[in-house]
């Protein structure tokens, strides 16, 4: 359900850089972020009139978004809405605490001096460096592009450009960022043809990557692909802030 708010925002966005605050899909991402909980029970005749838009240009908004049709988004916000859960804000600090230090111990366990000494020189010995990530996943990707950056190595972050693919080479290195597996899950055949080394950072030990990847380095023993959030929010910063400082 996050992807649709990722989504969603990321469209409204970038309308606004482009100065294209009147486009339909502009218009659609601010009216369904305004009205989210009102979605499930909306119909697309009453949302079409009120945006003033077509049933056509809604349906393909919702394409976009990777539903198949207005309905399956009505019902995916749906069953997100019932998952809600308001805590107190003391049980959540001390729920949050708890799974950040699990976090935090976990991957400083996990991430010996050995791995990330190859991970650099990957990132080192490549020609060109690829970030391949979701949208999702962009805020901690440009952090991380940004950081090497200052340590004088170049990075590429692709998120849909999929054509840029036929540019990798031999020499190349690509790391992909899929917390939850579903980006990993939705380029896996288009990887499986770059040859190249190539590695994945994820939580999802449910899907087999081993065939696709030289590498996959997991943040946690256990699967957590139906929950990634606090993963993609502190884990993965956590994870390429190592990398990053331990890079000379």
């Amino acid at each position: 359900m996050d992807n649709i708010l990722y989504n969603i925002l990321y469209s409204l966005n970038d309308k606004l850089d482009k100065n294209d605050v009147g486009s339909i899909n502009f218009t659609l991402a601010q009216y369904f972020i305004k009205n989210l909980r009102e979605i499930p029970e909306a119909n697309i005749y009453s949302v079409a009139e009120e945006c003033n838009v077509s049933r056509a240009s809604i349906r393909r908004f919702a394409k976009s978004m990777g539903f198949d049709n207005f309905a399956h988004m009505k019902s995916m916000v749906k069953d997100h809405l019932s998952e809600v859960e308001v805590i107190p804000d003391k049980n959540y600090r001390e729920l949050l605490t708890g799974d950040l230090i699990r976090i935090v111990n976990e991957l400083d366990d996990r991430m010996n001096t050995h791995e990330i000494d190859v991970i650099c020189k990957r990132i080192k010995d490549s020609k060109k460096m690829y970030i391949f990530t979701s949208r999702t996943g962009m805020s901690n990707a440009r952090d991380f592009q940004i950081q090497l950056a200052s340590r004088g190595k170049l990075s590429y972050i692709i998120t849909d450009n999929l054509k840029m693919l036929n540019d990798i080479a031999v020499k190349d290195y690509v790391m992909v960022l899929s917390v939850s597996g579903m980006f990993a899950e939705s380029i896996e055949k288009y990887m499986s043809k770059v040859n190249c080394t190539k590695d994945l950072i994820t939580v999802n030990r449910i899907h087999d990557f081993e065939k696709t990847y030289s590498n996959t380095y997991y943040m946690s023993h256990l699967d957590h692909s139906k929950n990634p959030d606090i993963y993609r929010a502190y884990g993965l910063h956590y994870f390429l802030d190592i990398i990053q400082n331990h890079y000379k």
